[in-house]
């Protein structure tokens, strides 16, 4: 019998002529090496000689590897496996979904409206196409479909990923996956703005950031995933021994595809989940912000509900949720009751929630009296509902109430700032936005019915979509009922979101417009937005607040700032090799009326297939029409980048930035020129440049490095590799990563990545005449152990994957 080496059985190989080390190492090799090309691929073995290898020669043969049809799906898509499966934060959840469906396809000719919605890179105008198209008859392969009318290249190829044209063989298929993920750094770089803090506590001996993920599912029906997290700096389970330490570990269970009474049910969720619907406006429950969040393209909003074990820990939901369709009709209900971190007053009430990374119980100095984490329990009921009018046209409504076992009272004064921070809230000119913190929800409240209730929140909100050939229209109405009355709405916080998209093969526009008020406080608000909520108030300044973890009130919320503005987005292709794409946003910061413009143009030429150029121009700035106000600044940026394409997927990319921020000269900042010779304190400009080069190497088909060096000085933005980083300083730095992925079998892998900073130190003394300004000698010196005069950083990233 002729055996196959890349597809016999282990029983099988045992049967060669050959010692038992020399038969394992042989399994090993095709394991953890990869398949045999040539039968000539023995001799790389160590144990296996020139005699073993004629005596084995003539009874084997080389073929392609047989795989199941997921496996073979996986195998084929593995570059985007492995993009994905590395995701953090605001697209966890959903590319996990995807990854499922990449496995577990499902039949195009069956797939419903919004699960096509929920796809990656389908716009409503693809989905709305693919469904007319299903009316026309059977889709039975390819050419079938990407000959549908106005569905788009980009729509076409991205669906193919997730999609089949014909009943398996088999529907139901058990598999799953694990992940670990062990690192030294913050899901948030920082607790605060405060970078001494931040030094301070990564100089400390902390736990490391830890993530665990089990999932199992049986087909695409019956599904339990579990997961468990810990922050950096969190206690570790061995030395935890109150509620507030314990890890916090997420699970569901969720069941689809059942029908009662002429129902269907969509799903049934038992557990953690994630309830996201319409433009974001009214409820999606992430922790996590993503700017402009258009729901197209990499922005991509996924609408429904469904289980959650990302790493949202604040505004994740926990409970039960069902999704049911009835003829036209889509609904959803939801019920949770979880515990949540916020801000506990001396009263007993809470001024606000606050997402923490890593979760402080009484802040990073203990400087908090009462406890953070778990403080306010949550009772939260919820649901949606759709009436399609005809394939991709619709209304709808949300609304969701939430009660609280404390009542929501924010003292701001009292709680949150130090006696520095009194002063200046609402007074300082560099916090203009205070408004919004003063506008925040407040609630006292009692009912017969929930006798534990002491406050409340209501939300409630409209959405349509409609699709007319290659053009979709879409917007979101919601208030939120502030005078805990349904029938008078006058006095109601709004926001609204409307935006209109077209699209061809070669050209895309979208349009979009929001208007939030200032009092429009929903925590599960994740709408359009530029900024984050509370960007340009004195919660930016730890320094003001009694803790420094008591910044994440801003750099931790994933609420919108209230804005009203206007974006627009367009992507042309000019020719084969010339790509040209444009955006802007103009709006006005509600809470001070302050005014502001982004413009960003790119355009991406291609003189041949494996060369490319990349530039990107950004205009950026505040007020700049207004010649009085001291908020003005200006920002332009350009990034230079280009792209070489090698063999083997070997790539090489070099990049050139350079930008320059333009302030208002503040005159009382800066020191006499006739005292001090040349002024060292406040400056007009802030500069920053940088020059590096990223190397992809795929040693073999198992195992690939990624490299990057680059040197600069000011602010900073960068991709790296799985990562987004942003740095600033203001000496001359150099900055380095190296990135180690290996398949070390079919469905085992490893990703491991090593990032370190080497900047001149800062140490804030000015040309060695102090005591002008009245510091002596004595009054500071630097020590290695002050953060001003460090000068090198490093963090890791190890990830490993098992998939079966």
């Amino acid at each position: 019998m002729i055996i196959d080496l890349n597809n016999a059985s282990e029983q099988e190989i045992n049967q060669l002529p050959a010692t038992p080390t020399q038969l394992k190492d042989l399994i090993d090799y095709r394991l953890y090496v990869g398949n045999f090309q040539s039968v000539y691929d023995l001799l790389k073995i160590e144990s296996i000689d020139y005699e073993t290898f004629i005596k084995i020669k003539p009874l084997v043969r080389i073929s392609p590897t047989i795989l199941e049809e997921s496996g073979k799906r996986i195998e084929d898509n593995y570059y985007k496996v492995e993009q994905w499966i590395s995701n953090e934060g605001a697209s966890e959840s959903y590319v996990d979904e995807w990854i499922d469906r990449l496995s577990n396809p499902v039949n195009v000719n069956e797939i419903g409206m919004f699960d096509l919605l929920n796809l990656s890179s389908v716009s409503p105008v693809d989905a709305v196409a693919v469904m007319n198209r299903q009316k026309l008859g059977e889709i039975k392969n390819r050419n079938d479909l990407r000959n549908t009318d106005n569905l788009s290249y980009y729509g076409f190829s991205g669906l193919e990923d997730f999609i089949r044209y014909d009943e398996p063989a088999t529907k139901e298929r058990f598999g799953g996956s694990y992940t670990t993920v062990i690192k030294n750094i913050t899901l948030s770089q920082t607790p605060s703005d405060d970078a001494t803090s931040f030094l301070e506590f990564k100089s400390r001996n902390v736990p490391l950031d830890t993530y665990h993920k089990l999932r199992l599912h049986w087909g695409n029906d019956l599904k339990f995933e579990i997961s468990t997290m810990r922050n950096l700096g969190e206690p570790t389970i061995e030395k935890s021994w109150t509620k507030a330490d314990l890890p916090e570990i997420k699970s569901f269970f969720e069941i689809r595809n059942l029908s009662l009474l002429g129902i269907h049910l969509n799903q049934i969720i038992v557990g953690d989940y994630m309830a996201s619907f319409g433009q974001g406006v009214t409820m999606e429950s992430t922790d996590f912000f993503m700017s402009r969040k258009t729901g197209y393209g990499f922005r991509k909003r996924v609408n429904g509900i469904s289980g959650d074990i990302s790493r949202t820990m604040e505004y994740g939901l926990r409970g039960a949720a069902v999704e049911a369709e009835w003829k036209k009709l889509l609904g959803a209900g939801f019920i949770s009751l979880k515990d949540r971190d916020a801000v506990v007053n001396d009263d007993g009430s809470f001024s606000t929630f606050i997402t923490m990374y890593p979760r402080l119980n009484y802040g990073l100095y203990d400087s908090i009296p009462n406890p953070m984490i778990k403080s306010v329990k949550e009772l939260l009921f919820g649901g949606n509902v759709k009436y399609s009018i005809f394939p991709g046209t619709y209304i709808g409504g949300t609304i969701y109430h939430s009660y609280y076992n404390r009542v929501l009272d924010p003292q701001i004064k009292a709680t949150l700032l130090n006696s520095s921070g009194r002063g200046k809230y609402m007074t300082q000119i560099g916090n203009s936005a205070d408004s919004e913190i003063e506008a925040s929800y407040s609630s006292d409240w009692s009912s017969d019915f929930l006798k534990n209730a002491r406050s409340q929140r209501r939300i409630y909100g409209l959405e349509f979509m409609s699709v007319i050939k290659n053009m979709s229209f879409q917007g979101e109405f919601a208030q939120l009922d502030k005078n805990e009355k349904l029938t008078d709405v006058k006095d109601d916080p709004k926001a609204y979101v409307l935006s209109g998209y077209i699209q061809f093969d070669n050209f895309n526009f979208l349009l979009l417009y929001r208007n939030y008020d200032l009092e429009f406080d929903n925590p599960y608000q994740r709408s359009f937005s530029n900024y984050q909520r509370f960007k340009g108030t004195i919660y930016e300044d730890s320094y003001y607040l009694k803790d420094p973890v008591l910044g994440y009130l801003y750099s931790g919320t994933a609420q919108p700032q209230a804005e009203k503005g206007l974006y627009y987005s367009t992507r042309y292709q000019i020719s084969r090799s010339l790509v040209a794409t444009v955006e802007q946003d103009i709006w006005q910061r509600v809470a001070d009326k302050a005014q502001f413009s982004r413009m960003v143009a790119q355009i991406d030429y291609r003189p041949v297939f494996k060369l490319r150029f990349r530039i990107r121009q950004k205009w950026q700035n505040r007020d700049k029409t207004n010649e009085l106000t001291s908020s003005y600044y200006q920002a332009n940026e350009t990034r230079l980048q280009a792209i070489m394409r090698l063999s083997r997927y070997d790539q090489v990319s070099i990049l050139y930035a350079i930008n320059f921020t333009q302030f208002v000269p503040r005159s009382r900042l800066v020191y006499s020129a006739d005292d001090l010779g040349t002024s060292y304190v406040g400056n007009a400009g802030s500069p920053g440049k940088a020059l590096g080069m990223t190397v992809t190497h795929n040693v073999n088909e198992r195992i690939k490095l990624i490299g990057s060096l680059m040197t600069y000085q000011g602010f900073l933005w960068n991709f790296e590799d799985t990562d987004f980083r942003v740095f600033s300083t203001d000496t001359q730095s150099l900055h380095g990563w190296l990135t180690v992925f290996s398949r070390l079998s079919q469905n085992i892998s490893l990703r491991m990545k090593y990032s370190f900073d080497l900047h001149e130190p800062m140490t804030n003394i000015i040309d060695g005449r102090n005591e002008v300004i009245g510091v002596t000698d004595t009054d500071y010196y630097p020590t290695v152990d002050d953060p001003n005069t460090q000068t090198f950083y490093s963090d890791f990233r190890i990830q490993l994957d098992y998939r079966f």
